[in-house]
């Protein structure tokens, strides 16, 4: 059983729902043994959520969760200092300084604007003529993003484009996107970087978590093997929901471990 969830989101996020304190008294009643909250900072972002959006109070959030660690975790349950970092080209250096400043257990980087527009907001899909051009895009972006940034310690989701298709259109074809998305794998592994399999894809309306089990497949054939997983929870309810079906999907992949961090040092743990 997959028992420690690596992508958790709190009030500390623009979008988080329940409190720090909720997310670990429901991580403990649900017998896990590791949750590593990875708040957002998604510096230089264009959202339309008002000033400061996605811009994380590090310091109030550290100050938080070491307030809470030393109220809840013992020796059989822990909690990881973690942050989710919005990639872009630019930030490379900014991201470098700012991950040296904390004590972070753990990074996600992850792509959240494309063509300066989150693929979340409708306008993204209305800018290109076809569900295909737009996934080419994101990929392509998010390539580019991993040729640049190299501070983080897995690729977050790595196929969030594929959430929210126009039209709730779910078909996807790795083939079609081959080119560019093993230069993508290709690069994060020469970089002995990782990625995540994140199960809120479960809960957009996919059929799968992200990513698509053919990138998983492919990361671990282009000798992948740091692989976390995460619930991408932004409300405490859905920490480690569908666990058992990431855990099928990465045995089907070909993976016999997931990755865990510890003061940005992987660990594995046999599945």
């Amino acid at each position: 059983m997959i028992n420690h969830d690596y992508h958790i989101h709190t009030t500390f996020s623009t979008d988080g729902k329940s409190a720090m304190e909720e997310a670990l008294l429901a991580a403990k009643n649900r017998s896990l043994r590791t949750i590593c909250f990875t708040e957002h900072m998604d510096y230089d972002n264009p959202y339309d959520e008002g000033p400061g959006a996605f811009i994380l109070d590090t310091d109030s959030y550290l100050s938080k969760f070491q307030e809470l660690s030393n109220k809840y975790c013992t020796k059989d349950f822990q909690a990881g200092f973690g942050v989710e970092i919005g990639l872009q080209p630019h930030l490379s250096d900014f991201y470098s300084d700012y991950l040296d400043k904390y004590p972070f257990d753990f990074c996600i980087g992850s792509t959240h604007v494309a063509s300066n527009m989150d693929p979340a907001l409708p306008a993204y899909f209305d800018s290109f003529k076809t569900n295909e051009a737009a996934y080419r895009n994101y990929f392509e972006t998010e390539l580019e993003n991993a040729r640049r940034v190299s501070s983080y310690d897995v690729f977050g989701h790595i196929d969030y484009v594929l959430r929210y298709s126009k039209g709730r259109i779910k078909t996807f074809a790795y083939e079609e996107y081959e080119d560019v998305l093993d230069e993508l794998l290709s690069t994060i592994v020469g970089d002995g970087k990782g990625i995540e399999i994140n199960t809120a894809g479960l809960r957009k309306g996919l059929e799968y978590p992200n990513p698509h089990p053919s990138i998983l497949k492919r990361y671990r054939e282009l000798g992948g093997e740091i692989i976390t997983v995460g619930s991408d929870a932004h409300s405490a309810k859905d920490i480690a929901k569908d666990f058992d079906r990431a855990e099928e999907i990465l045995k089907s992949a070909g993976f016999k471990y997931y990755t865990i961090f510890q003061e940005r040092k992987p660990k594995f743990l046999k599945l």
